[in-house]
């Protein structure tokens, strides 16, 4: 089965980043517990600012899909008054997706691809590659180390709502259940080469020996990393610093 929009020519395709505003408590709760509040809300914020550059290079202008919903004006005092909003809706996280989807579509958007902001390296390659992949594919899914993904994206015709009810989220399962469900309701799925998300303390160690030769290591991100160099310490247990 095909969804609409033919070989992709004139068609409007959308990128979309989820966000949350960064708050102490509020973001990065697992790698928190790791590194302290303070440095979990600082990397995320930066994770957010590195991903935001590898679309400009990929010459794309996402989406920022934000939570709270109410935080329009915070968001643009913290990524520029251009920068283009859409105010996440719905209860938990995989139902706001879901709700982004569907308003993207009403507004008339034939191609959706959405990234969750937990990949600070996220290539530009492999932003451009999502979104070439609707234009043979029905959806494009990416999936991360954790089992989840950072990655999913549909064509309008295409679209399973189905992918973000009742899939256990958070999960070593969530990317394969999600996958299940788009293939089982027709469409082509075209799957992406992995990347690992930063949930936990060792995930900043394994973050920063990925990227030693790469051009990420001049990220704000890595440059964080180099001036805290206590958060690549080795775990001795117990929780982090406030």
């Amino acid at each position: 089965m095909r969804g609409d929009g033919g070989d992709g020519r004139n068609e409007r395709s959308e990128h979309v980043l989820v966000v949350k505003y960064p708050v102490r408590g509020a973001v990065k709760c697992r790698l928190a517990a790791g590194v302290g509040s303070r440095h979990a809300t600082e990397l995320y914020r930066l994770f957010v600012l590195d991903i935001l550059g590898a679309f400009r290079r990929a010459s794309l202008s996402p989406i920022v899909c934000h939570h709270p919903p109410g935080a329009a004006g915070a968001f643009r005092r913290w990524l520029g008054p251009r920068q283009r909003l859409l105010a996440q809706r719905g209860g938990d996280h995989p139902g706001r997706m879901m709700h982004a989807f569907e308003d993207l579509f009403a507004a008339g958007a034939d191609r959706v691809v959405m990234f969750v902001s937990d990949v600070p390296d996220l290539s530009s390659c492999l932003i451009g590659m999502a979104g070439r992949a609707l234009e043979r594919a029905d959806a494009v899914l990416g999936p991360s180390g954790d089992g989840g993904y950072y990655v999913i994206g549909f064509r309008r015709g295409a679209f399973v709502p189905g992918a973000f009810t009742g899939v256990p989220w958070s999960s070593e399962r969530t990317f394969r259940e999600t996958a299940r469900r788009i293939r089982e309701a027709g469409w082509r799925l075209r799957v992406l080469p992995p990347c690992n998300d930063v949930d936990k303390r060792g995930d900043l160690r394994t973050l920063s020996r990925r990227n030693r030769a790469t051009a990420f290591r001049r990220s704000r991100t890595m440059g964080y990393l180099r001036r805290h160099p206590g958060l690549l310490a080795p775990d001795k247990g117990g929780g982090g610093h406030g």
